[in-house]
């Protein structure tokens, strides 16, 4: 550590060059201060590589003095990390596999048999027996007013629908990526 009175005089800017030329330390701060440009301008030469000197030599710890034991809880941040992956693959199975059931349903009996069961559905064409149309027709019927209109309702099993297969496939997939993807 270079004395505390030539800090102090190269800090206001009145130390001699040639006593910064001649302390490494004092020179480092210097160049750190000034920089490397204006040292050069001063006519200040850089210290030699061989005049640093080793202030302390850091040997082994005592033994009277002791060190804290460091255990990181790496286990309950994976163990979190772990389970919130499982619930997001299983989530992303039962959407894929209920979006089947649901389609297959309306394939083979009509989603208007449930509406009507459980009354959200009061349309004469759909609840009426006589009519039979239970089957929603996904390309006509997507919207609450669409679903309103006869033409989006159909007989279930009279005609199996791109829409329907369309869907079967996607719900398929969802389900299989949800059993598929990377546990890590």
């Amino acid at each position: 550590m270079p004395d505390p009175e030539s800090v102090r005089r190269l800090l206001e800017g009145e130390i001699d060059p040639i006593e910064i030329e001649d302390d490494a330390a004092l020179y480092s701060m210097a160049e750190r201060i000034y920089g490397s440009e204006a040292l050069e301008e001063l006519g200040v030469q850089p210290p030699e590589i061989g005049s640093l000197e080793t202030e302390e030599n850091l040997g082994l710890i005592p033994g009277d003095v002791s060190l804290p034991d460091f255990l990181p809880e790496i286990s309950e941040i994976k163990d979190i990390e772990i389970g919130t992956r499982v619930r997001r693959r299983w989530f992303v199975f039962f959407t894929g596999f209920f979006g089947i059931v649901v389609t297959i349903f309306n394939m083979a009996i009509g989603m208007g048999t449930a509406l009507c069961s459980v009354g959200v559905a009061n349309m004469r064409q759909i609840c009426n027996d006589d009519y039979g149309l239970t089957k929603v027709v996904w390309t006509e019927g997507y919207t609450y007013d669409r679903l309103h209109d006869v033409d989006s309702w159909t007989k279930p099993m009279s005609e199996i629908l791109i829409g329907d297969l369309a869907l079967v496939v996607i719900f398929t997939i969802v389900s299989v990526f949800g059993i598929l993807s990377k546990k890590k």
